[in-house]
């Protein structure tokens, strides 16, 4: 899978869930290893296209 490409399916899967959704449920759905996952969406975030808030050891990602 090419890295524009996984770009895309994590901004679509963040942008189409109704509430935020954490880093293993990306990884799980989207069938990539989490820290793939968590590593894409902090680059999403640093493109400021979307963000997170913790809740106790886990990350919770939403579009902006």
């Amino acid at each position: 899978m090419t890295k524009k490409r996984l770009d895309k399916l994590i901004f679509g899967f963040i942008s189409g869930a109704s509430k935020p959704v954490s880093t293993r449920e990306i990884s799980e759905t989207l069938g990539i290893a989490w820290h793939t996952a968590d590593r894409y969406c902090l680059k999403l975030q640093m493109a400021k296209a979307i963000d997170c808030f913790t809740i106790g050891k886990a990350t919770a990602w939403f579009k902006k």
